[in-house]
């Protein structure tokens, strides 16, 4: 399994909530990872909830997510936010690795500048700068998918219409939301 990304939508109260005790995160990560992190900090992040989600929403981009940064952006590693915000941008929660180090949160505000943003573009833009060669000497993972094939560019447009969606929902019910990497598609 390669590196996964992950969004899931989260209120406010929650983001706060987690600002307070960074290990409630695990209670948002589904299926988690043997290896990944402490286990006492699973164990004492389940005694503590967080308070229910008005409504439940997640979505995964699997590897293809610096692909999508990538089109989004037009650059492997820099980008402007709030574009860039695959890679870039929200606060840490704590120094939890959950996989591939702590996840990262954005205000309900700061969803809804994204949603603004990302909502703006088509998959015909994105596809505007999709480059295998140069995604292969840029280093964008996973560098085995950019090939000329057109089934790594149809499958990031695929994931990149699901991530819009997710976010206008998310903007729509006044939600942030994390964003975390694991190395499963959870």
């Amino acid at each position: 399994m390669g590196v996964c990304l992950h969004l899931a939508a989260i209120s406010d109260a929650n983001i706060e909530c987690l600002g307070d005790n960074p290990s409630l995160i695990w209670t948002l990560v589904q299926n988690e990872q043997p290896g990944t992190s402490n286990t006492s900090e699973r164990q004492q992040s389940t005694r503590k909830t967080l308070y229910p989600e008005p409504i439940h929403l997640r979505e995964t981009l699997g590897e293809y997510w610096h692909g999508i940064h990538y089109l989004l952006c037009g650059q492997a590693w820099n980008g402007q936010f709030p574009t860039s915000f695959l890679l870039d941008g929200g606060s840490y929660v704590g120094d939890v690795d959950i996989g591939y180090g702590p996840a990262r949160l954005f205000d309900s505000c700061e969803t809804r500048k994204i949603a603004r943003n990302i909502n703006r573009k088509t998959p015909a833009d994105l596809a505007k700068h999709f480059d295998a060669l140069q995604m292969l000497d840029e280093d964008v993972y996973p560098g085995l998918l950019w090939d000329e094939d057109t089934g790594a560019l149809n499958a990031c447009l695929e994931r990149f219409t699901a991530m819009q969606h997710f976010l206008r929902h998310a903007a729509e019910n006044e939600l942030g939301f994390t964003l975390y990497l694991t190395n499963a598609d959870i």
